[in-house]
This record gives structure tokens, C-alpha cells and sequence, in this order.
């Protein structure tokens, strides 16, 4: 079991093979979660794995919903939102590209974990969520690939 934190509704975007999405349903049994990828035969793999690994595809809570989908570009994904983590290993540029959605899909002081990127590539992606509002936190460093772990910000009042 995890300390710390808990999620209660979870997308891992750019799924794969789905290992992140089942890694985070075991984590947090009540949670709801989602995998997505561009990749229809991702998704497939993804369905097998699932099944491998006695992970449940659905909706509800402690079940993992597989979609295939272009960024936040699907009706239920963006009908599952607002999100409180979201789990994205996936390269530099479409990352900076969905940050205005990623973001978007959060809830206030949600986290976003972002890996898939070159070291070289993480002061320009993280900055890409800072317009968006987005407070960088800490980061692990495995060699040349950084993972960048950012929040979003809470709603204060009159600001």
C-alpha cells in the first residue's frame, strides 16, 4: 500500500501498454481510472495486459476505462474530468502541445506527472504548464530522462 497520497480519479494519457494505469489501480484500489492512447492497437495490448494481470476494464471505482483517444480529444475523457493525477510518458513536443488541455483536465491542486522527456526538454515543457498555471514540484533524475511532477493551482479568492 501507498502512503501519502491517495487519488480518487486518475488518467494515465499515452497509455501504451497500460503498465502505468494498472500500476496506479493497484495503488489506489478506490480509485477510477482511465488509460488512453493515440494507438488503437495500444489499447489492445493494453486490454491483454489488463486481463494478464487481473486488472478490471470498466468505469467504476478499482477498474481501469481504456480509450482510444488523441490527447484529451474524446467524450470520455473529457467527461471523467476534472482529474486529481494525471500520468503522461510521452515525448517533449505533444506534451507541450497538450498543455493547455492536461491542464485543463485537472482539478485545482491536482498533480500531473510528466515523464518520456529528454533532460535537454524539461525547462521548455515545464514551462509550457506554468502559463497554464501549474506549479512545478519536484523531479526525478534517471540518467537523461527526467520526470517532472507538477500541481495545479487551488482556487484562492480574490487574486
Amino acid at each position: 500500500k501507498a502512503s501519502g497520497a491517495g487519488f480518487a480519479n486518475l488518467l494515465d494519457l499515452g497509455t501504451g501498454t497500460g503498465l502505468l494505469a494498472f500500476a496506479a489501480v493497484r495503488l489506489w484500489p478506490a480509485s477510477r481510472a482511465a488509460a488512453s492512447d493515440v494507438d488503437p492497437v495500444a489499447i489492445e495490448v493494453a486490454a491483454e495486459n489488463a486481463a494478464l494481470n487481473h486488472i478490471p476494464i470498466g468505469r467504476a471505482r478499482g477498474q481501469c476505462e481504456l480509450i482510444v483517444a488523441s490527447g484529451m480529444d474524446h467524450g470520455r475523457l473529457k467527461a471523467r474530468a476534472p482529474y486529481d493525477l494525471i500520468i503522461s510518458n510521452i515525448l517533449a513536443g505533444p506534451l507541450i502541445e497538450l498543455a493547455p488541455s492536461l491542464a485543463g483536465a485537472l482539478a485545482p491542486g491536482g498533480r500531473l506527472i510528466l515523464a518520456g522527456l529528454l533532460d535537454h526538454q524539461a525547462e521548455a515543457v515545464t514551462a509550457a504548464y506554468r502559463r497554464q498555471g501549474m506549479m512545478a514540484g519536484a523531479s526525478v533524475q534517471r540518467g537523461d530522462w527526467p520526470t517532472l511532477v507538477l500541481r495545479k493551482r487551488k482556487a484562492t479568492g480574490w487574486r
